[in-house]
């Protein structure tokens, strides 16, 4: 019995890429920090927050990477 599937590897983006877009949103995690600290906040809160933003700004980097990138 044989089945059909299509392996897909993890990523075929070059490392330049990803460190564009990780260095990207480690600046907006960075910003996200500053932030949180003018405006009083505790710094667990200021962690908290800056983490949250770097995973949401790299997923959203690596979303609009992969549809560029799916053409060329």
């Amino acid at each position: 019995m044989t089945t059909n599937t299509t392996h897909q590897s993890a990523c075929s983006h070059p490392g330049r890429d990803i460190t564009i877009v990780a260095l990207l949103a480690a600046l907006v995690a960075l910003t996200t920090y500053i932030v949180v600290m003018a405006l009083k906040g505790g710094a667990l809160v200021g962690l908290g927050s800056a983490g949250s933003a770097f995973a949401a700004a790299f997923t959203a980097g690596m979303v609009v990477l992969q549809y560029v990138k799916r053409d060329a």
